[in-house]
């Protein structure tokens, strides 16, 4: 508990916070004792709090650019209204129209949404416009102005402190890679809940891809404009085990019915496996503490031991059941222990680059290819034509939330309600493009703004001091802004505590302000659920279809990629890493598409087993895909490169059929099945014919050691190769099945 309150003191939200209070305060201070100007201040203060949501974590360039369009945004949208509130005919149409406009923005991405957040924000404060009586020309001057002077101090203060948004990122990232690895663990052992550790494992794989896609962009931008010093260096070596200890972990899919079926009754094999993960995740969660604490990693003592009881317990496998009769389960133990040996590798190596600064510069190279592995985003004038059409999730969400504001408005206009804009700034905060998000938003205000107005009125009415009030408004406003993006309930706690309290300086009739603010939160909040569920209702069922598709094609160049791998040995290392990444934020995609479904209501969750279906076969086949191709680029391989390359044709065609049935096209089937057929069986002789070599050799006392290794790699890799191109061409099969049950319902 303590740790978590010292973390949250000194993360990067409490410092944004601080930096926002710092500009919004030092106008106000100015203008009131040096100028007597205190509405001037005011002013500047909300050019600052308009543009306080641009200031998110990423590449100065990018940053910069889109604050520069949130302060032009919000300086217009001011003009705009500020005219427009001039007559109430105008001021409805206009207020939709200009709703969707800004909102619709957000197809250009998360930076995007961002600055519509600003330009919603602007729209929804201007009706607070009449409490400071300063003319619109001057007033929308003076929020230009404000929006560039937080420019200036949120610009000093990243650059004054630029480290805290890349450590706070790795550390979260570290925390969710050794939940990840808990998962697992858990998974090996608890047969009933595995449905449900799934879907937390497709969770947090999106969130892992979330964060390392927002480090990729961090650390490599920066890498490029002030070059590889120690500091980024050592960043971006624990950003790549990051990334590879999550690669390794999908790229290592365990078949748990295999092992229930093989260890049924000797789960006393697995469970050293599973201390080691625990031990492993474990530590990891410590490293997260210490990147945060600045402070060298205290290296584990108890990995290695940990291994040396799984080998002892893997050789007492073998001992006890045999190679002959228990081949199957040993093979399987051996390839879990070298995964977990490789997983082990990985956390000396995070242990190495944070406790010893490395200065060797040829450990990263300087490629220009580098700027590949960021994902562009596209902000051609043709994706707002492409995105204009119900089809488009944004275009939907925009239509929604222009006819909210239009109802909101009118109906705090019609009853009179003391600030009708608090109904308007709840739909601006709690409506998203999904439903769940959107309900659990509501859900949280609403809470949130209960348990403050509570408090807030305990407060008030024992302690009548507007020294105490004022700081507890400034203690309350502080704490709010940066909890914002870590707990929205407790976020709404303290913004409502600050209005209170801020309130509470200058007015009497306290009382009658809670309960405007809890009316206006409910009314706000049961509009914006009204809306998700009647007005343009937008359901992942509906665009699922894409986020498959993309699937698919990612999956197909990534096995193109492993093929060419396998059989010329001389792809480039950059290309197969690309096409892997793009493999992996397809999925993650998928995922995020998945779990924002299962937070829709049970009657818009249609088709949903058979969704869930696809889902685990896409993530199994992509787990099986990864672990095929770091398995091809560690071995030599060069037997039957031709029927491997059979097979991978015939895996490629089930996927392009997969995605003619997605379409809607005539499914034309090219593989043949004697060619699968013979494939196969040439693999299988050659296992069988070292297989029986092996027997021979080992059964002889004068036999070579070193032959007897070979042998047994030999028969280990065409093992491997046979079962997973196997498994993968079965995936695709199943995978053709599900999505023709799913095209079929969808009908």
């Amino acid at each position: 508990m303590f740790d978590a309150v010292r973390r949250f003191f000194i993360s990067a939200n409490f410092y944004k916070s601080l930096t926002f209070i710092l500009a919004a305060l030092i106008p106000v201070l100015v203008c009131h004792y040096c100028f007597s100007e205190t509405e001037i201040g005011l002013a500047i203060a909300l050019g600052v709090f308009y543009n306080a949501p641009t200031n998110s974590p990423g590449s100065v360039k990018h940053r910069t650019i889109g604050m520069c369009f949130s302060i032009i945004l919000t300086t217009l949208a001011t003009f705009i209204m500020g005219y427009a509130a001039l007559n109430l005919l105008v001021l409805i149409p206009v207020l939709g129209v200009l709703t969707f406009m800004i909102s619709y923005i957000s197809v250009y991405g998360f930076r995007a949404s961002l600055v519509s957040l600003s330009g919603l924000l602007a729209i929804v404060i201007s009706f607070a416009h009449s409490y400071i009586h300063l003319s619109i020309i001057d007033y929308t001057i003076l929020v230009f102005l404000g929006g560039v002077w937080y420019l200036i101090v949120s610009s000093l203060a990243n650059y004054w402190n630029p480290k805290m948004y890349i450590e706070e990122l790795l550390s979260d990232t570290m925390q969710l890679t050794g939940e990840f690895l808990a998962t697992r663990a858990k998974l090996l052992v608890e047969k009933e809940n595995r449905e449900t550790l799934n879907t937390t494992l497709f969770k947090l794989q999106a969130e892992l891809t979330h964060k390392h896609e927002m480090l990729r962009d961090i650390l490599i931008t920066k890498r490029q404009k002030s070059g590889l010093s120690n500091r980024i260096r050592r960043k971006l070596l624990l950003f790549i085990e990051l990334v590879d200890m999550l690669e390794f972990a999908v790229g290592n899919p365990v078949n748990y019915k295999k092992i229930d079926a093989i260890f049924k009754n000797k789960q006393a094999y697995l469970l050293p496996f599973v201390e080691l993960i625990d031990e492993m995740s474990l530590h990891l969660f410590y490293i997260a503490k210490v990147i945060i604490r600045d402070k060298k990693v205290a290296v584990n003592q108890n990995i290695d031991g940990q291994l040396e009881a799984i080998r002892k317990s893997i050789e007492l496998y073998k001992k006890q059941e045999g190679l002959t009769e228990g081949r199957d389960g040993f093979y399987m133990l051996v390839n879990l222990f070298e995964y977990q040996i490789a997983q082990t590798k990985k956390i000396n190596a995070l242990e190495r680059v944070l406790n010893v600064l490395t200065s060797n510069n040829s450990i990263i190279k300087e490629t220009k290819g580098n700027i590949r592995f960021l994902t562009p985003q596209d902000y051609e004038w043709n994706t707002l034509s492409v995105n204009f059409s119900l089809k488009s999730p944004i275009f939907r969400h925009s239509i929604r939330l222009s006819l909210a504001m239009m109802l909101g408005f009118l109906f705090g206009h019609l009853f009179a309600v003391q600030n009708p804009y608090w109904i308007l700034l709840t739909l601006v905060v709690i409506m998203r493009p999904s439903y769940g998000l959107t309900k659990e938003r509501m859900s949280h205000r609403i809470m949130g703004t209960f348990i403050g107005a509570v408090i807030g009125l305990l407060i008030v009415y024992f302690v009548q001091n507007t020294i105490v009030f004022a700081g507890l408004a400034a203690v309350s406003l502080i704490l709010a802004l940066a909890l914002v993006q870590l707990n929205y309930r407790t976020f709404a706690v303290f913004i409502t505590l600050y209005i209170i309290f801020t309130y509470a300086l200058y007015s009497p009739d306290i009382l009658n302000v809670i309960q405007f603010r809890v009316i206006d939160t409910i009314v706000g909040g049961g509009l914006a659920l009204l809306s998700m569920l009647f007005l343009f209702p937008s359901w992942e069922f509906m665009t699922f279809k894409k986020s498959i598709l993309a699937t698919l094609e990612h999956n197909i160049h990534y096995l193109q990629k492993i093929e060419e791998a396998y059989s010329s040995k001389q792809i480039i290392d950059e290309d197969y890493k690309l096409s892997r990444k793009q493999s992996f934020l397809a999925v993650e995609n998928l995922n995020a598409a998945f779990q924002r479904m299962t937070q829709e209501p049970r009657s818009r969750r249609k088709h949903f087993s058979e969704i869930y279906d696809i889902v685990v076969l896409t993530n199994t086949f992509l787990s099986s895909l990864a672990s095929l191709g770091t398995f091809v680029r560690k071995h030599e391989l060069h037997q039957h490169s031709e029927k491997f390359s059979i097979l991978v044709e015939n895996i490629v065609d089930n996927l392009e059929n997969a995605m003619q049935v997605i379409r809607g096209e005539q499914v034309i089937y090219l593989h043949k099945e004697n060619e699968i057929i013979d494939a196969k069986n040439s693999f299988e002789k050659r296992f069988k014919e070292l297989t029986h070599k092996y027997d021979q050799i080992s059964s002889n006392s004068d036999a070579d050691a070193s032959e007897i290794f070979e042998i047994s790699l030999d028969m280990r890799q065409t093992q491997v190769i046979l079962e997973q191109t196997s498994y993968l061409f079965d995936l695709t099969e199943n995978l053709i099945q599900k999505i023709l049950i799913y095209q079929e319902n969808f009908k």
